[in-house]
């Protein structure tokens, strides 16, 4: 039985996992999966739609404070054994926050998700990082690649790098991904292309 945990179910990009993994377990004919979300939102009060709203009450949600290491003690907890994939999404996105809720919502985050998933076993960790990790401006926009240097030009950019390297040092992690998308979008987007599209409109 595949088990998944979501960490930041209920975020723009907890809600794209979700239906993913809906997807997949629905698609599966006759095998069980578990999937379980964790945040600190109801769906409910997170202004998605109602076939959204219908996934959400098909998995198992814990509604908790991300800050509290004990709320996501309890989230990790599972009688039927260790989590097949741990996926980290509730980090902080947003420019313009203060270091201290970086420091707390992004690089303290991921440590305490990251040490949870080695201390229960968890197969794998997915991590999202972002793409304003690597130096802005680069050459003719050239694409990035894994191996290149990192180079924050924002305290948004360095709370991530820091969240990086705390993921990393778990070394009990048997398999980590770490993801950094440039730019997302999609259903429920509100802070990437929706929000540039209205302010593009509303310039003309």
């Amino acid at each position: 039985m595949p088990s998944v945990l979501v960490v930041g179910a209920a975020n723009f990009y907890g809600r794209a996992v979700v239906e993913q993994l809906c997807g997949s377990r629905d698609g599966a004919a006759g095998e069980a999966w578990e999937i379980r979300g964790a945040d600190k939102v109801l769906p409910q009060l997170a202004g998605f739609p109602a076939e959204t709203l219908a996934l959400y009450e098909t998995i198992d949600y814990r509604m908790g404070n991300l800050r509290s290491r004990a709320f996501l003690a309890q989230a990790f907890a599972r009688d039927a054994g260790r989590w097949d994939v741990v996926v980290n999404v509730a980090g902080e996105y947003k420019f313009g926050q203060a270091a201290a809720a970086y420091a707390q919502d992004v690089s303290r985050l991921a440590a305490d998700v990251a040490e949870l998933a080695a201390e229960h076993g968890a197969g794998a960790l997915v991590h999202l990082s972002t793409a304003h990790v690597y130096r802005a401006g680069s050459a003719a926009n050239a694409p990035h690649g894994e191996d290149d240097p990192v180079e924050p030009s924002n305290e948004l950019a360095a709370s991530h790098v820091r969240a990086e390297a705390a993921v990393r040092a778990v070394a009990a992690l048997p398999a980590l991904v770490v993801l950094r998308p440039a730019l997302s979008y999609g259903p429920g987007d509100r802070q990437n292309v929706v929000p540039m599209l209205i302010s593009a409109q509303l310039s003309r």
